[in-house]
């Protein structure tokens, strides 16, 4: 753990004399329509208060996040990560590494080709896209960076953005939007295990009076894996259009159509009966013969964005999204594997396989309005937050499993009952045949085959804020009061409806201690909630959430670097775990978890040549109240408590070798949860190491960059003991190995 002298020392660092002192006060007092931070130069600087804070790119929000202000004076731990740093780690979906650029956060390597999961501060977090929640039972489906412009992290409750979330936190998507800049650029990038991806980007504008404005993106990529039997094809396709009405009103719409093919379905975990790691990281059980699952998500996206005048402004927006998936996945039966040599030939390793379907469809259908605005009483200022969120979300799915894998003619070694069997230690792949795989009846609607995972429920949520500012704003204290009621019906409680609501209250206290330098403290509560048939029939009670914060946060070198340092309390309680294998679509309710850490977040520009990323957590998340004694005091599966990242490239900024840079990173996850968490085993046995080296040219329209992952090659992996859900082996997900990509780039 790091030492509270350094971490002091980066914040108390003289501060920087601010620039563009000279602007008028209407600039200063003004706020703008929905800061568009597809705009920004990192190099420049933007007033954005009467207490002339300075901002960059990475500390304005966007427009999504509702608050119309610098990060630095907001109270909670907001990150963002740019266009300019998914671009040089070569991240092309969410599952991939994102996570390693915001403090206490994990990325769960758990059904990535479908669904990605992500936990913040060891609560799962929930899914927003363009500031609206989009989070389902299963899905959305992964977001491919060809139609991310940027990523907002969000840690613990945000009662002024929205209603209804996980109290841990939430990641915010921010879609590619028409800028009018008139660029076109194409890209295409290969790597290891077979990567092709190619993408074009056209932001242009479509009229000469620049009213009309269009952006179109499309993508594809196919990609095999380091695992047998396992690679993806996808495609993307994303036209937007923006109509400028006139100087204080315009209207967005978005289009977004994402397809996966995935091979080998979500068969990628391997098992072990004296340890992890007993197998190769190429091990896989699936095979050849297995059809892809298929994967697609439509997405429609509507924004009416008005200025009243200076002071005031409205946005209402909706959002739809469709996600569905139908394939199968070859999963080993439930605790059929070997323990050790025995009669009749068996041996130790020996296992049978079966197929289990994976048919899932996720509909969130949302919409949201809110105003900002600002006034004044004597010499105090107000500044007004208030919104109202609606949303219907839908999930059926069928996980059932088919059947084993068998050979009636017995060409093939098989047991007793004629199934196939496959050995972990000496896998054979590609020696099955069509007639051995289970017919699977799809005759049956989704809904008739899926009912018992079914769930219908809406939510609405109104919201009001009041920050009054004293002392030339440089004094803030914010309090706000939200109310949500949900309806909900599936399985649970024989079907019933079942009605929930709750006031939910936000304070604040903010302190501008200097133009760079603030001083916050939060309290904060949360309300969400839960789709869950429990082993008792009934349904899930809902969750509710308690956040206490205190941050310091300062910004440097003119303003381009910002670091943030935070200490919170979480509290949630009717925690839902799933209730095993052999309970398939239940869940269990625990009565109360916690978290409690420290985070230093380090984030943006030194100078023309060093971008430097740097975060630190402490995470102690576990169970601490529940009717069964043995679950307390158990770490929460999205836990690890120690987590540290960084990336810092360096670029050569004049000179015969201008436009070259140099990047390298890591990432370290120290005494991680096991998932499912197994009491009498508190961590995995290593930790996760991992460095990356990079190198780039840029020239003119032209850019070429190399990235090397996992430099040597470590085997990381995350996984489960013995006795999780009553397994009998262990299990595990080997992560990426050593890996390159090769990015070529022209603007045009």
């Amino acid at each position: 753990m790091l030492k509270k002298s350094i971490l002091w020392s980066i914040l108390v660092l003289p501060t920087v004399v601010l620039a563009q002192s000279g602007r008028t006060e209407k600039e200063k007092n003004r706020i703008k329509l929905a800061v568009d931070s597809t705009k920004v130069d990192s190099t420049k600087s933007y007033v954005l208060s009467t207490a002339n804070v300075v901002a960059n790119r990475t500390t304005i929000p966007s427009s999504t996040l509702r608050l119309g202000e610098n990060l630095l004076v907001t109270p909670q731990n907001i990150q963002v990560i740019d266009q300019r740093l998914l671009n040089d780690q070569m991240i092309l979906t969410t599952a991939e590494g994102l996570s390693r650029n915001v403090s206490g956060v994990r990325t769960i390597t758990h059904q990535e080709e479908g669904s990605v999961g992500i936990a913040v501060r060891g609560f799962q977090a929930s899914n927003l896209r363009n500031g609206m929640d989009v989070s389902g039972s299963f899905g959305p489906l992964r977001e491919d960076m060809a139609f991310v412009e940027r990523v907002e992290f969000v840690k613990g409750p945000a009662g002024f953005m929205m209603g209804n979330t996980q109290p841990g936190g939430f990641y915010n998507i921010v879609t590619k939007k028409p800028s009018g800049n008139n660029q076109r650029t194409a890209q295409m990038t290969l790597g290891s295990y077979n990567l092709l991806r190619a993408a074009v980007d056209i932001d242009q504008r479509l009229s000469s009076d620049g009213k009309f404005l269009g952006r179109f993106n499309v993508m594809g990529t196919k990609k095999g894996n380091f695992q047998q039997n396992v690679g993806h094809e996808q495609f993307v396709l994303n036209p937007s259009f923006k109509y400028n009405a006139s100087e204080n009103t315009n209207v967005i719409f978005e289009y977004i159509l994402s397809q996966n093919n995935f091979e080998g379905g979500f068969s990628k975990y391997a098992y072990g009966i004296d340890g992890f790691k007993e197998v190769k990281k190429n091990f896989s059980f699936s095979d050849p013969i297995m059809d892809p699952t298929k994967s697609w998500e439509h997405n429609i996206y509507g924004t009416i964005n008005h200025n009243f005048n200076e002071d005031w402004l409205l946005t209402a927006q909706f959002g739809y999204v469709r996600s569905e998936m139908e394939g199968a996945s070859l999963y080993a039966n439930y605790n059929a594997i070997a323990l050790k040599d025995g009669a009749d030939g068996v041996k130790k390793g020996d296992v049978t396989r079966n197929v289990s379907i994976n048919d899932a469809l996720n509909t969130s259908t949302v919409g949201q309005v809110f105003t900002r605005g600002k006034f004044k009483t004597g010499e105090v200022n107000h500044n007004i937050l208030a919104g109202l969120d609606m949303g219907k979300k839908f999930y059926v799915a069928d996980w059932s499993v088919a059947g084993s894998i068998v050979d009636p003619s017995k060409k093939l070694p098989v047991n007793a009952r004629g199934e196939v069997i496959f050995n972990i230690y000496n896998p054979v792949y590609g020696n099955l045949t069509k007639d051995m795989l289970p017919v699977y009846d799809r005759s049956k609607s989704l809904r008739e085959r899926g009912a018992n995972y079914l769930s219908d429920y809406s939510y609405s949520s109104v919201h009001i804020q009041d920050e009054v500012r004293f002392l030339q704003d440089k004094l803030r204290v914010a309090a706000g009061l939200r109310y949500t009621a949900t309806k909900k019906v599936s399985i649970a409680n024989n079907g019933n409806e079942v009605k929930n609501e709750a006031f939910t209250p936000r304070f604040s206290v903010t302190g501008l201690l200097t133009p760079t330098f603030t001083l916050y403290a939060l309290y904060d509560e949360t309300f969400q909630e839960q789709v869950g048939l429990l082993l008792d029939g009934g349904a899930a009670d809902p969750s509710y959430g308690r956040n206490k914060e205190i941050g310091l946060k300062k910004t440097w070198f003119q303003n381009k670097l910002m670091t943030n340092l935070t200490a919170y309390h979480l509290t949630k309680t009717n925690m839902l775990t799933a209730a095993g294998v052999d309970n398939p679509g239940r869940f269990e309710q625990s009565g109360e978890a916690t978290s409690k850490g420290i985070e230093l977040d380090v984030n943006g520009v030194i100078n023309k040549n060093w971008n430097v990323v740097f975060n630190y957590a402490y995470t102690d998340a576990k169970v601490t109240k529940d009717k069964d004694p043995k679950k307390i005091g158990g770490m929460l599966y999205g836990t690890a408590r120690h987590i540290s990242n960084a990336w810092i490239k360096y670029t050569i900024a004049e000179g015969n070798l201008e436009g070259l840079g140099f990047s390298a990173g890591y990432e370290y996850q120290a005494k991680r949860a096991t998932w499912p968490v197994v009491q009498d085993h508190k961590y995995l046995p290593d930790d996760l190491f991992s460095i990356d080296l990079g190198a780039s040219y840029q020239k003119n329209n032209y850019h070429i960059a190399l990235l090397v992952n996992n430099v040597t090659n470590r085997y990381n992996y995350v996984g489960f003991y013995p006795g999780a859900w009553r397994y009998t082996h262990y299990g595990w997900r080997a992560v990426n190995p050593q890996g390159f990509r090769l990015n070529l780039a022209y603007k045009f």
